[in-house]
């Protein structure tokens, strides 16, 4: 995210107002983050994806270029729309081959796995669309705290970069994200191991 904010925020305004070369500076600057953030959904460990990186940001970006008329605020703004976005193509994705699949091999993750693409994984798996639910209902209890796991984990932001998306503390994405993982715990009756980013 090394992009300079306002230049973002210019581009952005530019684009909504139908700027078609503003449009492809985006695309220049997005897409590459668009393909990392998809990229590190497919390395998570007992994830099998017929889709590539590439075919889901490419998903993503069409379906961020239908947002065109949102009142864009700023980079963070831009962003977390984006993770949004890329959560909704995962689990479009997810729940079409689970009912292809008629209820057999579902998608299984880690609440250590959420913590770090690289951790190593516990036995305490659930499905990504049980996490799906769970965070429907986080975002009901607090959306805040819902958006810090929607960042981590279909965005695969770290705690620096989530804080500067919400134009917020490492400090305070920290608290949220402990709350949350054990939130997550106990809503979907898994235990928690120890995150390397908590202490």
């Amino acid at each position: 995210m090394s992009t300079d904010a306002a230049e973002i925020t210019s581009l952005l305004a530019r684009w909504r107002g139908g700027d078609r070369e503003a449009e492809s500076r985006l695309v220049d600057v997005l897409y590459p983050q668009m393909r990392r953030m998809a990229a590190a959904q497919s390395r998570r460990e007992g994830l099998v994806l017929t889709m590539a990186p590439t075919e889901i940001a490419n998903e993503a970006y069409l379906r961020l270029r239908e947002q065109q008329g949102v009142d864009w605020q700023n980079r963070g703004h831009l962003f977390a729309i984006m993770a949004t976005v890329l959560r909704r193509v995962f689990i479009d994705y997810l729940r079409e081959r689970s009912a292809q699949k008629r209820g057999s091999g579902h998608v299984m993750i880690d609440l250590a796995d959420i913590s770090d693409a690289d951790h190593p994984a516990s036995p305490n798996r659930f499905e990504w669309l049980a996490l799906e639910q769970a965070l429907v209902k986080l975002e009901a209890l607090d959306p805040k705290i819902a958006r810090v796991v929607e960042l981590r984990v279909f965005a695969g932001l770290g705690p620096g970069e989530i804080a500067e998306v919400l134009e917020s503390s490492t400090a305070t994405v920290g608290r949220q994200w402990r709350f949350a993982r054990s939130w997550l715990a106990t809503e979907l009756e898994v235990s928690v191991e120890k995150d390397p980013d908590d202490a």
